[in-house]
């Protein structure tokens, strides 16, 4: 199983749950191969070469089947030709969280600080066109503020910048802001999906404080090789499907904000093609390249 981050990341940590009920599954070892670099587009590309025989896997997210293809054009040939999904198995919304010390308590509060003060306010990233930055210019153009972003070279030192109060604002996964924000060093103030998360039932979704147009999540799933027989695909698939049912399976993505949802090749499918679109958008909208 290729993943295309390094190890550490939600990703990974999400793909090696996958891996490991994969193996119980079919009593053989699924083995966790990181390739991380270029944003994620190494490990596609290894992936798009591989054996179509079933044996090599590529588990990704939104980030990889959806926005990726938008911010590296070839990437994005390449991929509709050589690789096919088989199915979503998590899902986790994107929550946006404040440094403790911001003097804003509500999505409300946070864009009225940000018209007073335009220019001022800043969102961090890990990294030009990632999913958490471009969750940040939706926010900008659905609010209609002025809020300066600061890439990090990946989600631990933007993470670390907001609670130094280096920064401001930032969206990500919950998983990896949990501990801060039972601490009480970050604020959540939304949820970026399309309902309130087990997670933190209390926090309001976007929608609900009147930015709807704020939607932004990963969905974790697996592709092949575009050559890879029927067969094999309905096997993961039928694994896919049956290890979202599973409670420890749900269980350990929860502890990550993760929600356990199954989506077969036809939802998936659906699902990257209106995520490429809103992205694709997004990209142009904010003018983001990159290298």
């Amino acid at each position: 199983m290729i993943v295309p981050f390094t190890a550490g990341g939600p990703t990974d940590l999400i793909g090696r749950l996958v891996a490991q009920q994969m193996s119980e599954a079919w009593k053989m070892p699924v083995l966790v191969d990181n390739r991380g670099g270029a944003g994620g587009t190494i490990g596609v590309e290894i992936a798009i070469k591989a054996s179509a025989d079933g044996h090599t896997l590529l588990f990704g997210s939104t980030s990889t089947f959806a926005v990726n293809p938008a911010l590296f054009p070839k990437l994005g040939l390449s991929m509709a030709s050589g690789l096919q999904l088989v199915g979503f198995v998590a899902y986790a919304p994107q929550v946006m969280v404040v440094r403790g010390t911001l003097a804003v308590e509500s999505v409300p509060d946070l864009v009225a600080l940000a018209r007073r003060q335009p220019g001022k306010l800043t969102f961090a990233s890990a990294g030009v066109g990632t999913t958490v930055h471009l969750a940040g210019e939706l926010l900008k153009h659905a609010a209609s503020i002025d809020v300066l972003h600061v890439p990090f070279k990946g989600g631990g030192q933007a993470i670390t910048s907001l609670l130094t109060g280096e920064v401001d604002i930032l969206f990500n996964n919950p998983g990896a802001l949990m501990p801060h924000i039972k601490s009480g060093k970050l604020k959540v103030l939304a949820i970026a999906g399309p309902q309130r998360t087990k997670a933190m039932p209390q926090i309001p979704t976007f929608a609900e404080v009147g930015l709807p147009q704020v939607e932004s999540g990963s969905a974790f799933g697996i592709a092949v090789p575009a050559r890879t027989p029927a067969t094999p695909r309905q096997r993961i698939s039928a694994v896919l499907e049956a290890m979202v049912q599973i409670p420890a399976y749900v269980e350990q993505l929860g502890a990550f904000g993760t929600d356990a949802l199954f989506m077969g090749e036809e939802a998936a499918q659906a699902y990257v093609r209106r995520e490429s679109a809103k992205w694709k958008d997004v990209i142009k909208a904010a003018k983001v390249t990159v290298d």
